[in-house]
């Protein structure tokens, strides 16, 4: 069948840019390889930023109200913020991703599961997509299928990532007794946050009596993840007094891209999102409010193509602006917070409001740029020479 737009990837992103082009009449296929709802790794946290793109999501269930963080130094300094309104909402990505494909669904795409793309060959008038089921066509692509992007490949607008253009992560989720739950979740409405020495963190997200719990490491990085990760599941077990490791069935890794670097994210007839294009936070890896925005932004302007005959060039000026501009700036912030970090801790003990601020940044109220912006206005001397360091290390 032709179609005006196919979509690889039935995650946030993918599902955002079916919805999106459907929304604006066009003819949409939307191919995803696992069948639905499929398990997804991640801690799922949906910021309010994201939220504001996406909608209501009450039908996603179950999910949990955030309101800020606790988190600690290497040398277990520890500062911890809760915010008036929720920072984000904590859900399972198979219930997520669902709902989101429905919307599209509902918009007027046709949801393909079960089906893999194996290649994809661009001509002068159509981008042809073969798949495990068949072969279908269409005027535009859109690669939404992660950090292992068959679409880039296919289309060679990235044959592999930078030696240093992603970090790793390992995940699980641990199902605890009210009774444990109680000991290891610190406050039901906080994620935590452990910074290590190497470059990374690990994290612990509450649901209910389910933890999702995770290490992400950014290169360069002297840990190996797998080491990392049962040390971090040995130093939580006797940080709540709780044997984790026994409560884990599986772990789960993959790679992150970092984001914030000068990537192709788009080639005539193609255009990458999410993870396919590199949009992570550098910092803490957080991907689906730029899933979501990209996703958006790729919809509008396949639409614009298709119904005006204009390129696809004004897909990165739009993602720049609307956040890429912004990922640049946390890729900074990123090299100089690990640097500086017991510095920047004690900076937040000393004045709350700086880590306050930052729970808003993630919240989506501020961008990086404005929050280095009033950090510095608040403490100057201090964090102008971290920034000066930032951008002396930004361009070694």
């Amino acid at each position: 069948m032709d179609h005006d737009v196919i979509v690889v990837g039935g995650g946030p992103g993918g599902a955002m840019a079916a919805r999106t082009c459907a929304e604006k009449g066009l003819r949409v296929l939307l191919l995803e390889k696992e069948e639905v709802p499929r398990y997804k790794a991640c801690g799922g946290a949906v910021s309010w930023k994201a939220l504001k793109l996406i909608g209501p999501i009450d039908d996603v269930k179950p999910q949990y109200m955030c309101y800020g963080a606790t988190i600690h130094s290497p040398a277990m300094r520890q500062s911890s913020q809760k915010i008036k309104e929720a920072a984000s909402i904590l859900v399972f990505r198979d219930s997520f991703d669902h709902f989101l494909l429905k919307q599209a669904q509902n918009s007027g795409a046709v949801i393909n599961t079960g089906e893999k793309v194996i290649s994809v060959n661009i001509t002068d008038e159509r981008v042809h997509v073969v798949t495990t089921k068949g072969e279908h066509a269409a005027k535009i692509l859109i690669g939404a299928d992660g950090v292992n992007s068959t679409v880039a490949r296919e289309t060679g607008l990235r044959k592999k990532w930078e030696p240093q253009g992603y970090g790793i992560c390992i995940e699980t989720e641990i199902a605890l007794s009210s009774e444990d739950a109680e000991r290891c979740i610190l406050d039901k409405e906080l994620i935590e946050a452990y910074f290590l020495k190497s470059r990374g963190y690990g994290w612990v997200f509450p649901k209910g009596n389910i933890m999702s719990v995770g290490i992400g490491l950014w290169k360069p990085s002297n840990m190996k993840p797998a080491q990392a990760f049962d040390e971090f599941i040995s130093f939580l077990s006797k940080e709540k007094g709780v044997d984790l490791a026994a409560h884990i069935d599986h772990r789960f890794i993959h790679r992150v891209p970092v984001g914030g670097m000068n990537r192709n994210t788009y080639g005539e007839k193609v255009l990458l999102v999410g993870d396919a294009a590199g949009f992570v936070d550098p910092f803490l890896g957080e991907g689906i409010y730029y899933a979501v925005a990209s996703g958006v932004t790729a919809g509008e302007v396949a639409a614009e193509a298709i119904y005006t005959g204009t390129d696809l060039s004004s897909y990165r000026k739009r993602c720049d602006s609307l956040f890429n501009n912004d990922l640049h700036t946390a890729f900074k912030f990123g090299n100089a917070f690990h640097e500086h970090i017991e510095k920047i801790f004690y900076l937040f003990d000393k004045d709350p409001e700086l880590f306050k601020m930052y729970v808003l940044t993630g919240k989506g109220v501020y961008g990086y740029r404005e929050y280095i912006k009033r950090s510095v206005l608040r403490t100057p001397v201090t964090l102008l020479k971290i920034v000066e360091s930032m951008f002396k290390t930004a361009k070694e």
